[in-house]
C-alpha cells in the first residue's frame, strides 16, 4: 500500500565494527613461572590483564610445570607490565623450564639428509632452527631446518649435509619458530572496557569468565 510505513523490531544487539585493541581476552607467551602459595607468571611482552581477570595457563610438558597445564585462576596482583600473580597454589609443582634460545653447540654429526646436534635445549619436534658460528663445518652456517626429534641434550635437524666439511668446534642453534609454546590467556571479559574511538566505554557488568559477542556480522 502506497504511503504505508512498515516498521520492524529493532534488534536488541547489533554488532559494531571490531576494534580488537579494545577487547579482551588476549593471550601471551610465558617467559617464566614462579611457584608458591600463589603463582607468578612472567610474559615475554607487556600484557593487558587486570586484577580480577580469569585466565587459563597452557604449559606443554616440555616446559616442566605440567601441573599448571589447563589450570584456571584469577589475577590477584599485577606487579609489572610483564607479570601477573594468580590465585593458584603451585608449591609442590615441577619447576618451569624456560625456553633456551639460542643454545650453544658442542658437537655436530652429519647423517646425509639430516644432522644431529649436541646442545642443551628445549626445542620440540617441528621447530624451525638456524645454525651459525660453526667452526670447520662452515657450510652449515646460515642454514635452517626443522627439528625431526629432540631430547634435552640433542636434536636432529633436517639439513642435507652431503659433502660438508668435518665439524671442529663451536656454533649456535637459534629457534626461529616453534609449534609449541607456553601461554597465558584470558578466558573472559572484565567488567570495564577501554574507551574506543567513538568515545564509548563498556559500562556493562559481566560476570567474570563470560564472553561478549564480538563477531563481525
Amino acid at each position: 500500500m502506497t504511503g504505508t510505513v512498515i516498521s520492524y523490531p529493532i534488534p536488541a544487539y547489533q554488532n559494531l565494527p571490531i576494534e580488537p585493541q579494545f577487547y579482551q581476552p588476549s593471550r601471551f607467551v610465558i617467559e617464566d613461572i614462579g611457584l608458591g602459595s600463589t603463582t607468578t607468571v612472567t610474559t615475554e611482552t607487556d600484557h593487558n590483564y587486570v586484577i580480577g581477570q580469569l585466565v587459563r595457563l597452557l604449559v606443554p610438558d616440555v616446559f616442566g610445570t605440567i601441573q599448571l597445564n589447563g589450570r584456571e585462576g584469577y589475577v590477584i596482583s599485577v606487579p609489572s607490565d610483564t607479570q601477573v600473580v594468580i590465585d593458584i597454589n603451585s608449591n609442590s609443582y615441577n619447576t618451569f623450564k624456560a625456553l633456551i634460545n639460542p643454545s650453544t653447540i658442542t658437537d655436530i654429526s652429519s647423517e646425509g639428509t639430516s644432522v644431529t646436534i649436541t646442545t642443551a635445549n628445549t626445542f620440540v619436534v617441528g621447530s624451525l632452527v638456524t645454525i651459525s658460528a660453526v667452526v670447520g663445518l662452515i657450510e652449515i652456517n646460515g642454514l635452517t631446518g626443522r627439528v625431526n626429534w629432540a631430547t634435552p641434550l640433542k636434536i636432529s635437524v633436517a639439513i642435507n649435509s652431503f659433502g660438508f666439511s668435518a665439524y671442529v668446534s663451536g656454533g649456535i642453534v637459534t629457534l626461529l619458530s616453534t609449534p609449541i609454546v607456553s601461554q597465558i590467556l584470558a578466558i573472559g571479559d572484565i567488567t570495564q572496557g577501554a574507551t574506543n574511538s567513538t568515545g564509548l566505554t563498556n559500562q556493562g557488568l559481566y560476570p567474570l569468565g563470560t564472553f561478549i559477542n564480538i563477531s563481525p556480522q
